[in-house]
């Protein structure tokens, strides 16, 4: 198998995506609560009600205006992180799938490359256990079997049958 290379930052973009909008909409939500928060707070603040209309309204004008970009500025900067940050859980999951499909196929040789900013590196090191044991008692139970059939050739069935019943012990399973 391919070493695929994960360089694209949207790998799964409805997923991608669906996350950068609840983010978006969580920002916003919070936004519209700490403008009317604070808002409330400053027009109630002692001398407010000393200011002439022209002067108040000078304030709230700039009062909005500082807010929104700055709200714009860090909403900016919070989804592109997020895109970045998305892309390394989402990008190991799509190169997980990529390479469970391998494994389900019966291709032991895949091997899983973490990079260094994954947060993944876990569920990598995991993976590459599994798909090397599961390579290495598969040769083990093949010559067992390749042992098991010289000696029924050569006629010693009972040796055959002990080398057989040794043939996949190392699963774990229930009938």
């Amino acid at each position: 198998m391919k070493n695929f290379f994960r360089r694209k930052y949207l790998v799964k973009p409805g997923i991608q995506i669906r996350y950068i909008i609840i983010l978006g909409i969580v920002m916003i939500v919070a936004s519209a609560l700490v403008f009317f928060i604070f808002f409330d707070a400053l027009m109630r603040s002692p001398g407010m009600d000393q200011l002439s209309a022209g002067a108040m309204a000078n304030f709230q004008r700039t009062y909005m205006t500082g807010f929104f970009w700055v709200t714009i500025l860090f909403a900016l900067f919070v989804l592109t992180q997020s895109v970045f940050y998305f892309h390394r859980i989402i990008g190991p999951l799509f190169y997980f799938e990529k390479v469970m499909k391998s494994l389900a196929s019966g291709d032991f040789s895949v091997k899983v490359h973490s990079r260094q900013k994954d947060e993944t590196k876990e569920l990598a090191a995991l993976i590459n256990t599994l798909a090397d044991n599961t390579r290495k008692s598969v040769l083990a139970d093949r010559e067992l079997i390749k042992q098991a059939t010289v000696a029924m050739d050569a006629g010693d069935n009972k040796k055959a049958k002990e080398l057989l019943e040794k043939v996949s012990l190392w699963a774990k399973v229930e009938s």
